[in-house]
């Protein structure tokens, strides 16, 4: 079994986040860049809806049960939020029956209602992981992303992989040098076969 090192620090999708001055709720996503392979921002909060987007830049220290951020409650509450809502105007039916009608046989046809959307808010050109996530072996689906695991400098290292019904184990970190892709879950270049060999990871307390 693998233990973790002082060089590197897992981020658990679900672990409580605290700030320098009080607790602000837990991780939701993790948002990296693909290609410098980089953790950018976390997603934290009570609840996804209230969910703020903090800059890896902020933590302090990272462990898997916990993650301390060096900015004050009323700093965290200044970041910008991680979903963001949009009004959207369905465009009108173009068949169909028309009300009113003139001289000219022309009719109105009443706009449909708006519709509000909410979505995650993502850097452009950056993706991210979220609870559940697939993880995509080259013969097919196995194990479900947990978080990932980062240097000092924010440099992805690996990525988690949650225990699954062939292992009897709790975590397995799989190389970000094997990760071909993470738009749609987590695709790696390893076959299920190859990710069972690597070795189990014990996610000690960092710090």
């Amino acid at each position: 079994m693998s233990t973790m090192t002082e060089k590197e620090y897992p981020y658990a999708i679900g672990a409580g986040v605290s700030c320098a001055d009080g607790d602000c709720g837990r991780l939701h996503r993790i948002i990296m860049d693909p290609a410098t392979r980089a953790l950018t921002h976390l997603v934290v909060g009570r609840d996804t809806h209230v969910a703020r987007l903090v800059p890896a830049t902020l933590v302090g220290r990272a462990g898997p049960d916990a993650i301390i951020l060096t900015c004050t409650m009323s700093g965290f509450d200044l970041l910008e939020p991680a979903e963001a809502t949009e009004m959207v105007q369905q465009a009108a039916p173009t068949g169909g029956p028309v009300t009113g009608g003139g001289a000219l046989g022309g009719g109105y046809r009443a706009p449909s209602k708006p519709d509000m959307i909410t979505y995650d808010r993502v850097p452009a050109g950056e993706v991210q992981l979220c609870p559940n996530e697939r993880l995509h072996a080259a013969d097919g689906d196995i194990g479900r992303v947990k978080g990932l695991m980062a240097a000092p400098d924010l440099h992805v290292t690996h990525i988690l992989l949650a225990e699954g019904h062939l292992w009897n184990r709790k975590e397995v970190a799989v190389p970000i040098r094997n990760v071909v892709d993470a738009t749609y879950g987590v695709q790696v270049d390893l076959t299920r076969e190859e990710l069972k060999d690597l070795p189990a990871v014990e996610l000690t307390r960092a710090g």
